[in-house]
């Protein structure tokens, strides 16, 4: 006979993974201007030649396999590949189902609504998520903080390290790790974890850097050189103050996407990068004082659903800060935080869950909907977007305000303990009032 409660911990999540293929396959809408570009780069690569030897890339090597593996399976764009990158996408959308569900589990909360929460966020993120792939190292961060919850750092540091190697920004989690480690072990402890850190980002830097220095270096800098990005914050602020007759800003094509003219412009883009820090590091600040110090907990035991949930939300304020400050805000970008506002967790989750909704829904809305209307001025698609940007504000407050409280390990035992001494009473008192008898 099938036993339902054996097995409900394997089939709750492939349900979910079904439901990924519907959307993922049946819903989005596949292709778009980056899928081509993807193609020709896998394309050159098929044709022999050597990325940042014989051609400029603007990504890290870990994306570039990311865009041949489609390549392997339909050489023509349209014929398949196009299909094969979005089963692609789709694969790293169902892992992200399983890590979600583990650490939901560790958490201690609802897995089925969780897995509702990420299942609505991919719907109303829309089909982004299979025109590009940002995707990919959103679920290996998820997967890198999985491993760091369960107390395998080593891994975690590997994982992470391949993320940034496929996009720069899970290199923002690179602190909450090392902060939180040697909160918990000590300095001594960490240095087996920053030498796995750093192997493997030699041993996959160093050939591309062989092949092309300047070129690979130019992959992982070239959006530190764009323009003030009509989508970015700052942008926003312009546009808003311009609208208010308080200084004159105009959106127009720039070399690589729609930015933001304005005599505040150039200062607010050269000023970008100091905010970013400074931002990061009162994330980081603000993680350390939540963390307790206890050098006497074992370095590699499983973290516990209070320790889980710090990690997680203060990761997700490392990455919602990393975009929102940055002078370049892309619609893709949206994507980094979408497999891990399912697991934000404390007083104002549901806020939270919310709020990211919303955030979706006003990006789809301004692009690709309303794109050319932003760039028009036009008010409407202006207010949306200022929307959009107060809201990923919002969200970064709540990512750092001290959750509710969680069951601990150290709880669970004491609870455990306390069960026993309760029963061994019962037994105690059972067993002499069958001897008066």
């Amino acid at each position: 006979m099938f036993n339902f409660s054996r097995w409900k911990w394997t089939l709750f999540p492939l349900a979910f993974c079904i439901v990924q293929l519907v959307i993922y396959i049946g819903v989005f809408q596949h292709g778009g201007s980056d899928i081509g570009l993807y193609h020709d780069y896998a394309s050159r690569i098929g044709n022999g030649q050597i990325p940042y030897k014989d051609f400029s890339v603007e990504y890290p090597p870990i994306a570039l396999l990311l865009f041949y593996l489609p390549y392997l399976v339909s050489h023509n764009l349209d014929g398949g590949y196009i299909t094969a990158f979005a089963v692609e996408m789709m694969l790293f959308g169902m892992a992200g189902v399983w890590l979600i569900f583990g650490l939901a589990r560790q958490l201690r909360v609802s897995s089925w609504v969780v897995l509702v929460c990420y299942t609505l966020i991919v719907i109303a993120i829309g089909d982004i998520a299979v025109q590009r792939f940002d995707l990919v190292p959103a679920i290996i961060t998820l997967a890198a903080l999985y491993a760091f919850c369960r107390g395998k750092y080593e891994v975690a540091w590997l994982v992470l390290s391949i993320g940034v190697m496929t996009k720069v920004y899970p290199a923002v989690l690179a602190p909450v790790f090392l902060i939180f480690q040697w909160r918990r072990g000590g300095w001594h402890r960490l240095w087996p974890s920053l030498a796995v850190f750093s192997l493997t980002l030699a041993l996959i830097a160093v050939p591309a850097l062989w092949l092309g220095k300047g070129e690979f270096i130019h992959s992982f800098t070239v959006q530190g050189i764009r323009s003030l990005q009509l989508e970015s914050l700052y942008a926003s602020l312009l546009l808003l103050l311009n609208s208010l007759g308080l200084v004159s800003a105009v959106p127009a094509q720039g070399p690589m996407s729609f930015d933001v003219y304005s005599p505040w412009a150039e200062p607010l883009s050269k000023g970008a990068f100091i905010i970013v820090i400074a931002a990061l590091a009162a994330v980081y600040l603000l993680f350390m004082r939540r963390t307790n110090r206890n050098l006497d907990m074992a370095i590699h035991s499983m973290l516990d659903a209070e320790e889980t949930a710090d990690v997680l939300n203060y990761s997700m304020a490392a990455v919602a800060v990393f975009i929102i400050t940055n002078k370049v805000f892309s619609p893709q970008f949206i994507l980094w935080l979408c497999p891990l506002i399912p697991l934000f967790s404390g007083r104002w989750y549901k806020v939270g869950w919310v709020a990211f909704i919303l955030v979706t829904c006003l990006t789809w809305y301004v692009y690709p909907m309303n794109y050319f209307e932003l760039a028009d001025g036009q008010q409407v698609a202006m207010n949306a977007l200022i929307l959009r940007n107060i809201l990923m504000i919002l969200l970064v407050v709540l990512f750092v305000l001290k959750p509710a409280h969680l069951p601990s390990a150290s709880a669970d035992v004491h609870a455990l303990a306390h069960a026993g001494a309760v029963d061994k009473v019962q037994s105690g008192a059972r067993l002499q009032g069958h001897n008066m008898l």
